[in-house]
Parts: C-alpha cells; sequence; structure tokens
C-alpha cells in the first residue's frame, strides 16, 4: 500500500463528466485524465468510521490485481473527506443492462462471456481473495465485448481454511451457509454466486425467487429451482453440480474450468516487473522526474506519477497512442551554424584550412574541453574586447619582426568565440597555428625603383637632348605596410 499519500485535488488532473452508478460503497463517475485524455471511472467513498474498514480493504485487494478481466485500478487520489479509486473505464457499461437490453444470451455465446467470468475468478482465488457480491450489475463490458469483474468493495483475504462470518452481498446471490448464517468459505460462497449468475444469463431471470424474502430463503437452502427445457445436457449438467446445497461437496473454481461445457479462457497477463523506458521519457516530458517515477512504479504507490504511467501503457496496449521508441534530444542552446566564407588574406591569395581542422560559425562556441587559437591573443602588447564583427585576419609588419607576427603571417585564426566578452593579456608566444597559407615573396619597396628611374631619366634627358619633365613630390613611404581590412 502507498506510504506517500497526501492530500490532493481531483479537478488539478481529472475532468468529471458524468455520473456513472452507485456502487456497494459510494459512487462511480466518468471522467477525463487531462494529461492524456484517457477516460477512467472514478469511485469516490466518503471517508467515515463505518467506511475505513472496507476502504482499506478494497484499495489493498486493488492494488494486487491485474487481470485482462478484471478491473484494472490506476491511481488511488485522497481528497479532503473522500477517498477516490481511479479504475479502467468498460465502455459496455455492465452485463445486467446487456441482458435487460438485449436479453439472454445463446449458449454459444455465454460459454464465452462465462469462461471470462472464470478465468478472472480463478486469477481471485488463486490470491486467496473473494469476492462475495458477484452478479450481473458487477460484471462490465468493455468495447470489443469482453467482460471485466469490478467492485470489490466486499471483497476479503482469506486464508486457506478459514471461515467468515458476516452477511454480506446480493440477497438473490446468497449461498445455502450464508442463508442459515452459518461460517463460510468465501470461496464457495463465489461458486455458488457465480451459478446464480450463469442461469441469469442464459434465461434472463434469477433461479430462486418467492413471494417474499422468507420464501426465497428456503428455496435457497434446499436448493429448489427450474431448469429450463431448452437447456442444453452440459448445460443442465453444470447448473446442477454448481448449485450443491453442502459445501464441501460443491466443485470448486478449477472444477468448474475443466467442465465440458464452459470455453476455457487463457488469459494473458501482462506484469509490470521492468517500467517501460519510453513511457518514462514520455512522463518525463510532462514534468516528472525519472527516479520518482521509477520508485512509484516499482513501489506500487499508485499515486499521480503511477497512475499516468498505467494510463498510457494502457494506450498503447490498446494502440490508441503510439510512444516513440526514443526522447527527443534536447536542442543545443548553441547550434552549429554553416561555416562562413573563407576571407582573403593582405597578400589577396585563399586560406587554405587542415582537412582534420572542425568548422566553427562566428556564433557558436568551442567544443566543451578546447579553446581554439584567438586572434585577439596574438596582438602582442595590447589589450582588447573582443568584438561580434572582428573576423580572422592576417597582418603584415614587414620591418617589423617578433614572434608574434610571424605567429600571424604563417597562418590565419579561427574566428573568435563571442560567448565570452573577456579581456585578453599579450602572450609571450604564439599557438602553433592549424591553418597552412601558401607561401609568397616579402612586398617590394616601391620608393627604391622611383629614385633610380628618376636617375635613368636624368642621364637620358641629358644625352639626348630630352626636356626634363619637372619632378612631382611624391609623399614618403612608410615604413609599415598593414593591409587594408
Amino acid at each position: 500500500m502507498a506510504s506517500n499519500t497526501k492530500i490532493e485535488n481531483l479537478a488539478s488532473q481529472y475532468r468529471v463528466l458524468s455520473h456513472l452508478g452507485e456502487g456497494s460503497v459510494g459512487t462511480v463517475k466518468l471522467a477525463c485524465h487531462l494529461k492524456t485524455n484517457a477516460l477512467v471511472a472514478i469511485k469516490t467513498i466518503e471517508i467515515t468510521n463505518k467506511n475505513i474498514v472496507v476502504i482499506l480493504s478494497e484499495r489493498a485487494v486493488l492494488e494486487r490485481l491485474n487481470h485482462p478481466h478484471v478491473i484494472r485500478l490506476f491511481q488511488v487520489l485522497i481528497t479532503t473527506g473522500h477517498i477516490n479509486f481511479v479504475l479502467e473505464y468498460a465502455a459496455g457499461g455492465t452485463l445486467f443492462d446487456f441482458i435487460k437490453e438485449n436479453g439472454p444470451l445463446h449458449e454459444e455465446e455465454a460459454k464465452e462471456v462465462f469462461g471470462q467470468i472464470v478465468a478472472a475468478i480463478k486469477y481471485c482465488h488463486n490470491l486467496g481473495i473473494a469476492h462475495r457480491d458477484i452478479k450481473a450489475k458487477n460484471i462490465l463490458r468493455d468495447e470489443d465485448g469482453n467482460v471485466k469483474l469490478t467492485d470489490f468493495g466486499l471483497a476479503i483475504k482469506c486464508r486457506p481454511g478459514s471461515l467468515l462470518n458476516v452477511r454480506c452481498g446480493t440477497r438473490g446471490f446468497y449461498a445455502p451457509e450464508v442463508v442459515l448464517r452459518e461460517p463460510y468459505d468465501g470461496k464457495k460462497t463465489d461458486v455458488w454466486s457465480l451459478g446464480v449468475l450463469l442461469f441469469y444469463i442464459t434465461t434472463g431471470y434469477y433461479p430462486f425467487t418467492g413471494n417474499n424474502v422468507k420464501e426465497t430463503e428456503k428455496n435457497i437452502a434446499t436448493g429448489t429451482y427450474h431448469i429450463p427445457s431448452y437447456f442444453s445436457g452440459h448445460l443442465e449438467n453444470l447448473i446442477h453440480q454448481i448449485f450443491t446445497v453442502a459445501p464441501e461437496r460443491r466443485p470448486s473454481i478449477e472444477d468448474i474450468e475443466e467442465h465440458p461445457w464452459v470455453m476455457k479462457c487463457e488469459a494473458k497477463i501482462q506484469t509490470d516487473a521492468y517500467p517501460d523506458c519510453n513511457i518514462v521519457d514520455r512522463l518525463c516530458g510532462m514534468g516528472f522526474n525519472a527516479n520518482d517515477i521509477l520508485e512509484s512504479v516499482q513501489k506500487k504507490w499508485f499515486d499521480e506519477k503511477m497512475g499516468t504511467y498505467l494510463l498510457l501503457k494502457e494506450q498503447v496496449r490498446l494502440g490508441i497512442e503510439t510512444i516513440p521508441t526514443s526522447s527527443a534530444k534536447p536542442e543545443d542552446p548553441c547550434p552549429t551554424l554553416p561555416p562562413l566564407p573563407a576571407h582573403a588574406s593582405t597578400t589577396g591569395l585563399p586560406l587554405k584550412k587542415s582537412a582534420s581542422e572542425p568548422s566553427f560559425g562566428l556564433l557558436h562556441n568551442q567544443p566543451s574541453g578546447q579553446q581554439g587559437p584567438d586572434a585577439l591573443t596574438l596582438l602582442s602588447g595590447l589589450k582588447v574586447a573582443r568584438s561580434v564583427s572582428l573576423l580572422p585576419m592576417v597582418l603584415h609588419c614587414p620591418n617589423k619582426s617578433t614572434d608574434s607576427t610571424r605567429g600571424l603571417r604563417s597562418g590565419a585564426m579561427t574566428a573568435p568565440c563571442v560567448c565570452s566578452t573577456k579581456l585578453v593579456d599579450k602572450i609571450d608566444e604564439a599557438p602553433e597555428p592549424s591553418f597552412a597559407v601558401e607561401a609568397s615573396p616579402p612586398p617590394v619597396k616601391i620608393g627604391r625603383f622611383k629614385k633610380l628611374r628618376n636617375r635613368i631619366r636624368d642621364c637620358l634627358s641629358r644625352l639626348c637632348c630630352f626636356p626634363r619633365a619637372p619632378r612631382r613630390k611624391t609623399p614618403h613611404p612608410s615604413s609599415k605596410k598593414v593591409a587594408p581590412l
């Protein structure tokens, strides 16, 4: 039983749609689960001193059951003054209403339905659980016509060989020992009630009747009833065996399952031994914590986390919704942009990049743990702030040869990362560049050619009597030449 129960708000998780009916204790309503849009039946019981034993007993029983022909518990939700059992919703209504509207079942159809009910009761008996209120109103039908046993308000866990004393259930389904107020075996009384149910679904009326309660109970105690003439021989034989007055001679549920009239139901019981990772991923997308989900499912807390998990799993089983095989990866906060076109250096030569060098855009961080070379850190003697608009460049200073400028001439640097805007200090030695640049001759000093040209022109003017052109004043070339950006 869950150990982390707390007061919750029903409206924050479910939207109540309509009223379905009344159980042995409490009311049942149709509701929609807000996170999955799954339809559920919510059985609400008021928490009182009178009901507390019934509540605890029903909760303990429901938390143990997992069978395709037994209604499934998804969640236990406690609100102020009430406890809510969130149960599987069967859209086909009760078997009682179906018989009332459509008449009794034909034997072939009754065989299949009765076989499913026998499988459900056998499952409960193997767990040591006696239902004690088997009747057509507590048998639900799903959309496919399959039946499910429900309403465990009077169910009880009984030890082998122990007898019960509390008289409970529906009067027309009482076993003789219950009518006589004798101690009884809960499993044997379930078998008797199962016989009354079988009689009802094949005839449309009950086997034990009378003008008053006393007469009805007398017919039950003596086993007085009438078999319709249209019953087959096997069905009549099964009815006679079940309505054995002495409980010690009455067949068990295993004996009934082996009867030739009964269509044996091979139900496949699904286990929740290990949580489905795909469903856990979907729950994480809804805001739940993975560790909390696993703990809730493994410890069977039947809280909101486990309830949502079970509802999603049921939708997958029914094919209502498919769960992706892997969860979506979170989007990279700094997505990789396509590499920018290479910028030409001041020599006019295109940049060449080695094959092993990864590409990074201007608006992308370097990979974790790697710090690429930064052009700004190579500027000797300067402290500058990084700029978004700064592009890779090569600087050339022909008259000044230092370690830092040699490093710049040898190759182009990767664009600086703009995710960090701290100032950088001068470094003594430039890192080894990752790019290779084609070798180019040093720039020619244009001033010496001009002087030589002027001298030749003067000599020719003297020898050939050419008029000497006036000398134009030219600006003195700078000793440092910086390439334009």
